[in-house]
């Protein structure tokens, strides 16, 4: 049986969008005026976009 190949060109632009959403959350909430619902908001935005990047990143990395 052959494998199916595993299509890794389009992580880098991909990679690049989401450590620009992670930035910006970021800088959402060190503005200093969130409050706790809106950083629980938030950290439910931030922790799927992290987990993508590191994801992408070490399969790029086994490559």
């Amino acid at each position: 049986m052959n494998a199916i190949p595993v299509t890794t060109t389009c992580y880098a632009d991909r990679i690049a969008v989401l450590q620009q959403m992670l930035n910006s959350y970021l800088k959402q909430s060190s503005s200093g005026e969130c409050t706790p619902e809106f950083l629980d908001l938030l950290e439910g935005q931030i922790q799927p976009i992290y987990a993508a990047i590191w994801a992408m990143h070490a399969e790029t990395e086994h490559d």
